[in-house]
């Protein structure tokens, strides 16, 4: 059979029954028909509201308590931000006020240290000091003249530990290198009278220029004579010191 011939008989068997209905319809007592189309309107509605509306509602109510959390998630995030942003920006300044309180302790401390070396005899003059202050008479016998190893005595705090290392560097100036404070000594050893000795060191103690005590033996080899073993020091910022 053609489609649009079966189609068309469909159409037709539906207007039929439409028609029929309509005649039925018609028929009845106005009350009846009007008690009719409210059923069917609120058959209509209930179904409506049963396929679409609810469920429309519930989605929308849903959705609605969703953004609302996460507004509210978004919100909380942004004061979180707003909060590690201040004591960041906090912790940040008060880190450069430490910085600029270290500088200017280091700063301090290395000009105290330069006025104090300028008291001191100069580690490239102290072996002429030492010599030029021997008697010209002969009286004492310079047995033996040596340097001692130079020591670096900021060495031992800059290398106790990495986070020693990092505040060290961080308190120096921009472009400025380590500080180090440097200890250069001798060690001579004398021969002569005990009262010659005795002037001797009377006379490095009364020098202008001031040399720090390390050590001293003194030993009386064949009376009178003595022997005096002496250690002497000065402190430098130059890493520089004529080895002898």
């Amino acid at each position: 059979m053609n489609p649009l011939v079966a189609l068309d008989d469909a159409l037709a068997a539906l207007r039929a029954r439409v028609a029929r209905l309509t005649r039925r319809f018609d028929a009845r007592p106005q009350r009846e028909r009007v008690v009719l189309l409210v059923a069917l309107a609120a058959l209509a509605f209930w179904l409506a509201d049963t396929l679409w509306l609810t469920p429309a509602f519930q989605r929308s109510r849903a959705a609605s308590v969703q953004l609302a959390g996460a507004r509210g998630e978004l919100d909380t995030l942004r004061a979180d931000l707003a909060r590690l942003q201040s004591l960041g920006a906090e912790q940040e300044r008060a880190l450069k006020a430490d910085i600029d309180q270290m500088r200017q302790r280091v700063a301090a401390g290395a000009a105290a240290l330069r006025a104090y070396e300028d008291t001191l005899i100069g580690a490239d003059h102290m072996v002429e000091l030492l010599e030029q202050m021997l008697p010209r008479d002969g009286r004492l016998k310079l047995r033996e003249l040596r340097t001692l190893p130079r020591s670096d005595l900021l060495a031992a705090g800059r290398t106790s530990g990495p986070a020693a290392a990092a505040s060290a560097a961080a308190a120096e100036p921009a472009g400025a290198g380590a500080l180090s404070v440097y200890r250069h000594g001798v060690e001579l050893t004398l021969e002569g009278g005990y009262a010659d000795l005795l002037a001797y060191l009377e006379s490095l103690e009364q020098s202008p220029k001031r040399v720090l005590w390390g050590g001293l033996a003194m030993k009386v080899e064949q009376h009178p004579k003595v022997v005096l073993t002496l250690r002497l020091h000065t402190l430098s910022l130059d890493r520089g010191w004529l080895e002898i």
